[in-house]
């Protein structure tokens, strides 16, 4: 018994262990922010999915299973690329990695506090992105900008969507 306390004592010292996340090695979660960031019910299969904001390293391909969207802003961005900020969100047993990196790398996402939130189905946040979006079903993603203008990343079903709204700051 005294064997075993001694051994968990030990490990807490060392630290707690790195998340795994399934994104392969060459994303980790960001130092400073809680892992997972959020849960929500993007899909509407009644089941929590997880949102993890992750960083990550140039190398290899990430595994196959990992699905990269990075064309929802207008950057480039190549999976053998680096990144200091990108969002990892797994649906059941499907993995994505939003990336784009002139969008996550600006000085808003550098924060301790990142601009970025669930709005719930049924919330007031929620309606107001579903009333210019008719796609947008289940629980989403608001992200802020720089601009001061929230979008919102949601499941159209298939894949994730941006819905960036034509408003004034």
């Amino acid at each position: 018994m005294r064997t075993l306390i001694a051994a968990a004592v030990a490990l807490a010292l060392m630290g707690a262990a790195p998340v795994t996340l399934g994104f392969g090695d060459r994303a980790a979660p960001v130092a400073n922010q809680p892992a997972p960031y959020a849960s929500a019910d993007f899909d509407g299969d009644g089941v929590a999915d997880t949102v993890t904001i992750v960083s990550v390293t140039a190398g290899k391909a990430l595994p196959g299973d990992v699905t990269v969207i990075s064309n929802l802003w207008h950057t480039s961005w190549h999976a053998n690329q680096a990144t200091l900020r990108a969002i990892a969100i797994v649906l059941g047993h499907r993995k994505f990695l939003i990336a784009g990196p002139d969008y996550f790398d600006s000085p808003i996402w550098s924060e301790k506090q990142l601009p970025l939130h669930v709005a719930r189905r049924g919330s007031k946040a929620f309606k107001e992105f579903q009333t210019q979006e008719k796609r947008i079903r289940n629980d989403i993603l608001v992200l802020g900008t720089e601009a001061g203008i929230d979008t919102a990343l949601y499941w159209n079903g298939k894949t994730f969507a941006l819905f960036e709204p034509n408003e004034e700051p």
